[in-house]
């Protein structure tokens, strides 16, 4: 069975009478190098332990003024003093094994596991392409095979960023942080299996043979655990090596190298099995990292800033550079920056810019200002400020599920499984953990800890695009926060106390792995992938004093010229060829005596907003309830509920436009949080009571209050797109109580004929309480009796003796001409002589 590397180790000390420091710490990924006159002299380490060890140093003695006491003989007498020596014990992960005597200064290059411990400054003048300084950062997280900081779920799974828990009996819980750990995973055994259960963590990129991968990680268990680990092929039963761990209470750290020994032709995958675990035994896995060798070695791609020969330094936006300059990933100047070649900005990078050059589409999520919430959502502008400086801050109190509408289905199909970041600003004020779904599927959760509650925070999840279940669905996004009691007392009377409260603004949703500066949006997207600008105040043409076109020149935010013969206020009013034609804010529109209009001088945008637009309710708008008033066991009511929906004809409108309304008396009152685009309606809600909220059940006195209710209730939707444009509409919805038995009559073609001539049959079906009632028993025990009637004169009964009419009992087939409008009424009769009757009209 092949085996991981076995990799030397060695203690380095720090000299007792040196005075330095250690600051070394486990799985740091530490470097020396130097030339010694001869060779170059370097080595690659990673720490596994460090602390403090007793050795004796041999040092001068001195008497109480400081000189040295010297022997007869003039020489300076010494003693053996005891100290602390600092030491770290690392592993040789490749170079030249440390010697006595050899310069031992290792640097830290970063850190396996601690995203604080990543960076390093790197000067040297030995390397290739020296001499330079390199400023580098996140080697040992940025290149990383595996890096998980969650769990994968049915819907997502990417084993670079989550962990992948395989098989049955074993549920799996992930916590961010504890204590010094972090991203832990507690795998729990419910039940026995005899099949491979534990972490399965595939490499998403090829591994040639030769390489070498590292693995780090801590774990820990309830008790102590011989554990199975190996690296494999994906698909196979091939290994490159397999090995077992011993796991402990107690948290430990553990290291392993394994070399490639197979085909690099295969993917491989990092197997941890916890087979030997008993029912109800579990095990923690945190700070999982695996990486290849040569990513930390050769740190090149990890470079965040350099100076001096920028030879071998690749860019993704500027390519590879070269000469001598500086590199730096951002550049903040408080006073002046003078450049004389080229600016060239690929994406900003900062809050409330005044000047932005770079990708013109990045913002993929339609209208993030005003977004489209399908659900009830609250908005709450003055609570807070909002962080990005516009748009809607929204508010929820509950744990309801909150969905968005993101983008349309064209726009989703043609991305389909292409990597997508969503992220959105959020204020916490109890720790709480958000689900985040896209249309109804998981892709990811975000915890918010209770140090970062209180504050607003950019949260962020990636996934690939998911074709939806339901035909015609659009892109629609969900969060679900749950929230939990903080581990820190609030102080009585703090102005911003714990509540169960989760405020959210900015949702953006961008290619790749990771968010950019939030860019706010409309309803109008650029899908276009041009760079632009976008600046506060300056001008085009002209001169730099005197523009052509001048943007916000005189600080009311306005677009104009310096001829004044075109301005477009901050407020909307503004005019047009020397003020011939104005506008004031609410869009009234001014013509001057020079202007010519006809309809052939309209374009198509103008011919479009002339068209018809409107809006309804539609819905249904009867309950029947069946049965007693005082039944014992209840009523049936049908339907169960009414859901009103608003059909939207030439516009398209956001929770922020609008709001239902319950009539109660003369007056319209507003429905606490109803401004989504439905609105579902129960039989025995508080709507029936007169109240949009539940009713209070006792006075004032304390004496019970008894409620009678309603038979209809009106109910009314307005939206308002601006203060210039507003539709309304009202709709009804109805009880008929219905006790016993009912007939309903039903037309085999219709209750329409043309030409006069009216042919159909006619059935008249028993019911009992809701329920059809077999036709035999139905014309056994009832007897049916037909009535003709006209619309317009209900009380004289026609009789059928002028028509070809063909009775049976239950049918009636009806072939004759028609006069206008007939009623059609049968009557079930029984043998307590109790009837009812229903009409259908022809």
């Amino acid at each position: 069975m092949a085996a991981p590397v076995d990799l030397k180790k060695y203690q380095i000390l720090v000299a007792p009478d040196s005075k330095k420091v250690q600051g070394l710490r486990t799985g740091d990924i530490v470097r020396r190098q130097y030339f010694d006159g001869t060779n170059i002299i370097y080595s690659l380490m990673c720490v596994l332990a460090y602390g403090t060890t007793k050795k004796f140093a041999t040092e001068a003695q001195y008497d109480s003024d400081g000189l040295p006491i010297l022997d007869a003989n003039g020489k300076i007498l010494t003693q053996d003093v005891e100290r602390d020596v600092p030491y770290f014990i690392g592993a040789l992960l490749e170079g030249d094994a440390p010697q006595t005597k050899e310069l031992l200064d290792f640097a830290r290059i970063t850190n396996l596991f601690d995203a604080d411990r990543s960076g390093a400054l790197y000067l040297t003048a030995s390397d290739s392409q020296a001499p330079f300084m390199d400023v580098i950062d996140g080697v040992g997280r940025n290149k990383s095979l595996c890096w998980p900081e969650n769990i994968a779920s049915e819907a997502f799974e990417d084993s670079r960023s989550q962990y992948i828990v395989r098989g049955k009996g074993l549920s799996a819980q992930y916590k961010s942080h504890d204590t010094d750990v972090n991203r832990i995973v507690r795998l729990t055994r419910n039940s026995l299996s005899s099949d491979f259960c534990g972490l399965s963590q595939d490499f998403y990129e090829l591994v040639a043979a030769q390489k070498r991968v590292l693995i780090s990680y801590k774990a820990r268990a309830n008790k102590s655990i011989t554990v199975n680990a190996a690296i494999t092929y994906s698909t196979g039963a091939v290994n490159d090596a397999e090995w077992p761990e011993e796991f402990t209470a107690d948290w430990q750290y553990y290291f392993r190298a394994v070399n490639v020994i197979n085909s690099g032709r295969h993917l491989r995958t990092f197997k941890l099995d916890v087979q030997n675990l008993g029912v109800n035994d579990w095990v923690e896995i945190a700070d999982l990292n695996i990486i290849l060798l040569d990513s930390i070695s050769n740190f090149g791609d990890a470079t965040s800033m350099r100076i001096g020969k920028l030879d071998g330094v690749a860019d993704p936006v500027f390519g590879t550079l070269t000469g001598y300059g500086a590199y730096i990933q951002k550049l903040y100047a408080s006073q002046t920056a003078h450049i004389s070649g080229t600016l060239t900005a690929g994406d900003e990078n900062g809050f409330a810019s005044t000047f932005y050059a770079g990708k013109i589409h990045r913002n993929c999520f339609r209208n993030s200002c005003d977004v489209n919430f399908l659900s009830a959502i609250t908005i709450d502008n003055s609570s807070l400020i909002n962080p990005t400086g516009m748009g809607n801050v929204y508010k929820t109190e509950d744990v309801s599920e909150l969905t968005m509408f993101a983008q349309n289905r064209d726009w989703l199909d043609n991305h389909l499984a292409k990597r997508y970041c969503f992220s959105f600003w959020a204020y916490a004020k109890k720790p709480c953990q958000i689900g985040i779904k896209q249309n109804g599927k998981v892709i990811g959760t975000i915890q918010i800890a209770s140090d970062q509650t209180h504050e607003w925070r950019r949260l962020h999840v990636f996934f690939d695009l998911l074709k939806p279940d339901k035909e015609l669905e659009d892109l629609l996004i969900s969060i679900t926060p749950s929230f939990s009691n903080s581990l820190y007392q609030s102080v009585a009377g703090s102005i911003d106390p714990d509540e169960q409260q989760l405020f959210i603004t900015a949702p953006q949703l961008e290619p790749g792995e990771y968010c950019t500066q939030y860019q706010p949006t409309d309803d109008i997207l650029d899908e276009t992938d041009d760079y632009g600008a976008w600046f506060a105040r300056g001008g085009i043409g002209g001169t730099i004093q005197n523009p052509l076109l001048r943007l916000n020149y005189d600080g009311t935010g306005a677009i104009d010229t310096r001829s004044n013969s075109f301005r477009l206020n901050q407020d909307g009013s503004g005019y047009l060829a020397n003020e011939n034609i104005k506008w004031d804010q609410q869009g009234k529109v001014t013509f001057g005596k020079d202007v010519t209009l006809n309809w052939d001088n309209l374009g198509d945008d103008a011919k479009d907003e002339m068209a018809n637009r409107y809006m309804r309710i539609v819905g249904q708008d009867m309950f029947t309830i069946i049965g007693q008033e005082d039944s014992v066991t209840g009523k049936t009511c049908s339907p169960s509920s009414i859901v009103l929906e608003l059909e939207e004809v030439g516009f398209q409108s956001t929770s922020s436009q609008r709001q239902w309304y319950l009539l109660i008396g003369d007056n319209w009152i507003a429905i606490p949080g109803a401004n989504g685009p439905t609105l579902e309606v129960f039989p025995d809600s508080c709507y029936w009571l007169g109240y949009v909220s539940t009713p209070p059940q006792t006075d004032a006195q304390g004496n019970t209050i008894t409620y009678h209710g309603e038979s209809r209730v009106t109910f009314r939707c307005v939206i308002k797109l601006n203060d210039s444009r507003t539709y309304a509409d009202t709709f009804n919805i109805n009880k008929q109580y219905v006790q016993g038995y009912t007939v309903q009559v039903t037309s085999s073609k219709g209750t329409a004929f043309q030409n006069g001539v009216c042919s159909t049959v006619l059935t008249a079906t028993v019911y009992y309480q809701g329920q059809p009632v077999n036709t035999k028993y139905a014309l056994e025990n009832f007897t049916f009796t037909w009535h003709r009637y006209k619309k317009d004169d209900p009380t004289k009964d026609l009789g059928f003796e002028d028509l070809d009419v063909t009775d049976g009992a239950n049918i009636l087939t009806l072939n004759y001409e028609m006069d206008g409008t007939d009623v059609f009424i049968c009557e079930l009769g029984f043998a307590d002589h109790f009837d009812y009757s229903f009409p259908i009209i022809f």
